[in-house]
């Protein structure tokens, strides 16, 4: 004699939709955290740009103080 016991048979429908719903969380996760990237990575490149524009700045600060004081020396040898 078997006893009557009912074991939970998984409904397909519900595996299917279950698999998409964490499927679709994952994805949604990834569009955040894309978006949180490239957020950072704009900064990231903003702070670059002003560094460079600094450098810059020196890099011809300091030619012209070199083109100075050549200029000097050359003119201090002709008096």
């Amino acid at each position: 004699m078997k006893p009557n016991i009912d074991f939970y048979k998984p409904n397909r429908k519900f595996f299917i939709i279950s698999v998409w719903g964490v499927f679709l969380i994952i994805l949604i996760a990834q569009i955040f955290w894309l978006g949180w990237e490239v957020e950072r990575l704009k900064t990231t490149i903003e702070q670059h740009e002003k560094n460079i524009e600094i450098n810059n700045q020196s890099i011809d600060g300091l030619q012209n103080y070199i083109l100075e004081q050549i200029r000097k020396e050359h003119d201090s040898k002709f008096i």
